[in-house]
């Protein structure tokens, strides 16, 4: 399985002309080739020899607008590639780039980037790595802004899009915590939209109460069952299961209450 093995690689251009203090800024982004019969515009390129890593490579020329960039669920290693092109006949100097108002559920490694240089005519990479907590929202454009500055005061904001793919498959964790008193979280993620049945049962076999029969979306979710039968009444110390079904998949795990 490839399931939390693939990394995202968006490789940025950005042309910039610093002549008397002005900048004038360009981006030019890829033109996708189709290397992969299931995973259209995606090229494999080895990162490490248990992973494989999505790599984009631009086309000069190429407008970028709207192109939203799909990155892995729960995924670590990602890269975002800013290439900055300095078209002046003079040097650039203390160029820095960062990213401003990221969102909680993405953790980058440094959100900035000094670059101390940029020869004349010659580009300069600003590369931010970065990673996806479970927790983020599947199949939501989110826009991610870069900031660019220069010596001399000027800055420019580079608006990158991405969104996060889906789990590939169905996921039960183990409750926590565990043992539990007087509550515990039940966590699960989905490939797919789908409706999901969680189920509570004691040693017996015999179902203690049903703490969700409902749609959930793609993603990461948890419910909290608080120790409490489908009577309203407190169970005793013990071993109990749960159960979850969504569509043909089901899975049983074990927990124990203790007091």
């Amino acid at each position: 399985m490839l399931k939390n093995k693939l990394q995202t690689l968006i490789t940025v251009f950005l042309s910039l002309s610093i002549l008397a203090g002005v900048i004038d800024a360009q981006t030019t982004d890829k033109k996708f080739q189709n290397t992969n019969s299931k995973l259209p515009g995606i090229i494999f390129k080895p990162l490490k020899a248990e992973q494989s890593g999505n790599s984009y490579f631009p086309e000069p020329g190429e407008d970028n607008t709207g192109r939203i960039w799909d990155v892995p669920f729960a995924s670590t290693g990602n890269t975002i590639s800013l290439s900055v092109q300095n078209n002046s006949g003079i040097e650039a100097e203390n160029v820095s780039a960062r990213f401003i108002n990221l969102p909680t559920w993405l953790q980058f490694k440094s959100n900035s980037v000094f670059i101390k240089a940029i020869k004349a005519n010659a580009a300069s990479e600003a590369e931010f790595t970065f990673s996806v907590d479970k927790q983020a929202p599947v199949g939501k454009d989110t826009t991610l802004i870069a900031v660019i500055n220069t010596s001399n005061g000027k800055s420019w904001t580079k608006a990158i899009r991405i969104t996060i793919e889906a789990p590939k498959e169905y996921k039960l964790y183990n409750n926590y915590p565990n043992p539990f008193n007087p509550s515990t979280k039940i966590a699960f993620e989905l490939p797919q939209t789908s409706r999901v049945e969680l189920t509570i049962y004691d040693i017996t076999g015999r179902e203690i109460a049903c703490i969700a029969n409902e749609g959930f979306s793609a993603g990461f979710h948890e419910v909290t069952w608080d120790g409490i039968n489908s009577n309203g009444e407190r169970v005793s110390s013990g071993i109990y299961f749960y159960r979850i079904s969504a569509g043909n998949w089901s899975k049983v795990m074990k927990m124990m209450m203790v007091k």
